[in-house]
């Protein structure tokens, strides 16, 4: 009997899993280089105008690594969970079943890639302001580039997967 779904990863999911990959030890990777020039006391909450609003020890970096982490493994375990129970956009027959499942998958690994860069870029932001006593830059920017990349991720996977019928 032929398997629901072959276990070789496509190359453009396997790309979008190593760039998340990537950009979550660089998050680590930055923390460390910049943990000892950073104050003991950093900002840990900034207003949407940038000006922080809430002071910590600068040990809370970490914090955004683990959550990126546990994102990570969300992404990647939802990709574990039967194919039958994922609300599909069309329905699965034996002909687009493997199409679909992989459509799934990829948009899943870009979602989890945007995410990352999101956490990279605002992480970057959070140390360059702590190290220099800086505003951040405009929080706005950042919210709209995730919320747009997000949506755009799901209406194209969505429109692709009507096009794998």
């Amino acid at each position: 009997m032929k398997p629901l779904l072959s276990t070789a990863v496509p190359r453009t999911e396997r790309l979008l899993n190593a760039l998340t990959l990537l950009l979550l030890v660089g998050q680590v990777v930055l923390i460390i280089g910049y943990y000892a020039q950073l104050p003991e006391t950093i900002p840990v909450h900034f207003g949407l105008a940038g000006k922080p609003d809430r002071w910590g020890g600068r040990g809370q970096l970490f914090i955004v690594p683990g959550l990126a982490t546990f994102i990570f493994v969300i992404f990647w375990s939802i990709r574990q969970i039967p194919p039958d129970y994922y609300n599909m956009p069309t329905p699965l027959t034996p002909e687009n079943r493997e199409r679909q499942i992989r459509n799934t998958h990829e948009m899943l690994a870009m979602l989890a890639c945007v995410v990352m860069i999101f956490m990279f870029w605002s992480l970057w932001d959070w140390i360059r302001s702590a190290s220099n006593g800086e505003l951040v830059r405009s929080k706005i920017a950042p919210l709209i580039f995730i919320g747009l990349s997000i949506l755009g991720t799901i209406i194209y996977y969505v429109r692709r997967a009507y096009t794998l019928k």
